[in-house]
């Protein structure tokens, strides 16, 4: 920042004592079309780089003594390819486009060029407790709107201007830090958008998925503060700061009847911030019922239905939060669903939670959304470990069967109830092969007697493919069968039951030759 507060008013005392406007001018012009391609800073008070105009300029600027810096376009004291490099430097330090900006301003004589800050003088936050949030999303757009236009190759450079943004509250307190911080990742996923919006064809499916991964930390990290500030009273600034944001975030659910990001679900997240403020909370309802009672648009519509039940939900009307998701769709719905029933099992709300997850089951039980099942059966298995003693939410879990099956297993598993893990083994034909080594072993050491239908079973099944790979496969499963008969200390059952193995099958030769090679005959 020295060499920047020295270069500053060092160029703003030159251009204001000598005709530069147009020079100036044509320097921003320069630094716009990013004709600097390279810059290097050096030695403390030097910066020289490589300008491209016409042609290529090698620039040397330095700061102490600016009239000491060249160009090899030969202009005398201050070209435009000097002005680009200062202006290009300028975008290098943090914060740096709204420094070039000031710069830019500035020797054009606009702005009164500020000198080098004396130590210990205090810095006044950008943002603050007054500051506008409707204002701030104006200047967004007017410093960084026309970002998305970087991103023709990759995404990247919005990772910059995202640290940028944020950098415009890193004096202000950290209650507004946070509101700035989602008020700059909002803004960034909107740029994306557009980015996306102009990709061509050919290379849509590439950039989505390269949005996709840059994106899904910045709305992570927007959904952690979010929760922060539904944790604790908002004041008042922190209200008005969740109006704009709310206002900003359902302009763009009204842009686009598929749009490419989740907008709907931010919606719903930021409005769940507005629980236990009354005022704020029957205003917000209030909105909702009006544009509902004049909008036609259906994807909108499903929108302030989704919008109209978390607000109810969060007043503990359940009910009447249902019967507004009713006029939604259910795929778009149900990822708003299952945090709602979670919370409800959490503060014990067992009614609630009833009837929540029965209007979630009457949609998998006709079947047609059986492919995003897996949430419903996640929160089965925890109100199972919450309620033992209800059978309901295993029995709707054995209802979606065979889709819950991997579910079942891991919760059967994960309870040590092998019994029924067996059970559900032989029910689905699975054979020991399939299963994991790692789980048997565990099975096994714990519940033998619970493994020995599996095994019987399989021993038949590998029989009666009449082939040799069958027969050797079944001499191994009777192998491990004898040792669990012997753990259990019942080698008199083995002994019967393999005697009547060898009756049945004896003209089986291919299979008493495995049982002779595994050694179960002599």
């Amino acid at each position: 920042m020295h060499i920047y507060n020295q270069l500053l008013a060092a160029f703003a005392e030159l251009c204001q004592a000598g005709s530069y406007t147009s020079i100036v001018k044509r320097a921003w012009q320069l630094y716009q079309a990013e004709a600097v391609q390279k810059i290097n800073v050096y030695a403390g008070h030097m910066i020289n780089g490589i300008v491209k105009d016409i042609e290529l300029h090698a620039v040397v600027i330095d700061s102490e003594h600016i009239r000491y810096s060249s160009c090899t376009c030969q202009q005398p004291q201050f070209c435009e390819h000097i002005g680009a490099l200062f202006l290009q430097y300028c975008k290098t330090l943090e914060n740096g486009k709204v420094l070039a900006e000031q710069a830019y301003f500035q020797m054009l004589g606009v702005v009164k060029a500020s000198l080098p800050k004396q130590p210990g003088e205090s810095e006044q936050p950008a943002i603050n407790q007054q500051t506008d949030a409707a204002e701030l999303f104006r200047k967004l757009n007017e410093q960084y709107g026309d970002d998305w236009k970087k991103c023709k190759h990759s995404f990247h450079p919005l990772s910059q201007t995202l640290t940028s943004m944020k950098s415009m509250a890193k004096s202000s307190e950290y209650e507004l830090q946070r509101l700035h911080w989602c008020a700059s990742i909002v803004f960034v996923l909107y740029l994306g958008e557009r980015a996306l919006q102009a990709a061509d064809s050919f290379s849509r499916y590439y950039h989505e998925m390269s949005f996709k991964r840059i994106a899904e930390p910045w709305t992570v990290q927007l959904y952690e503060w979010l929760e922060q500030l539904q944790a604790k009273p908002l004041q008042q600034f922190e209200q008005r700061w969740i109006r704009q944001l709310l206002s900003f975030v359902y302009a763009r659910v009204e842009m686009y009847e598929k749009p490419l990001l989740e907008w709907d679900y931010i919606y719903y997240r930021i409005l769940s911030i507005v629980a236990g403020h009354h005022a704020l909370q029957s205003e917000m309802k209030q909105e909702l019922e009006f544009r509902l009672a004049h909008e036609h648009k259906p994807h909108i519509v499903h929108v302030i239905y989704g919008s109209l039940a978390v607000l109810a939900f969060q007043a503990g009307e359940d009910e009447q939060a249902l019967a507004y998701l009713e006029n939604c769709q259910f795929e778009k719905i149900q990822r708003l669903m299952y945090p709602m029933v979670e919370s409800r099992m959490q503060s014990q709300h067992w009614d609630k939670v009833e009837m929540w997850m029965d209007r979630l089951q009457q949609q998998f039980a006709s079947g047609s959304q059986l492919r995003s099942v897996g949430p419903f059966l996640a929160l089965c298995r925890k109100a199972s470990a919450l309620q033992p003693e209800q059978s309901r939410w295993l029995e709707a879990m054995l209802a979606l069967l065979p889709h819950s099956y991997q579910a079942l297993t891991e919760h059967y598993y994960a309870h040590g109830r092998f019994e029924a893990w067996a059970d559900l083994q032989m029910y689905m034909g699975r054979r020991p092969e399939e299963l994991k080594g790692s789980d048997l072993q565990k099975i096994e050491r714990q519940a033998p007697a619970a493994l020995l239908p599996i095994y019987h079973q399989a021993i038949e099944f590998a029989i009666h493919t009449r082939n040799r790979q069958g027969y050797r496969t079944a001499a191994k499963h009777m192998k491990k069968l004898q040792a669990l008969y012997e753990q259990l200390e019942q080698p008199h059952v083995w002994q019967s039951y393999f005697e009547r193995m060898q009756d049945r099958y004896n003209r089986l030769r291919a299979f008493q030759e495995e049982l002779s090679k595994g050694k179960l005959v002599e």
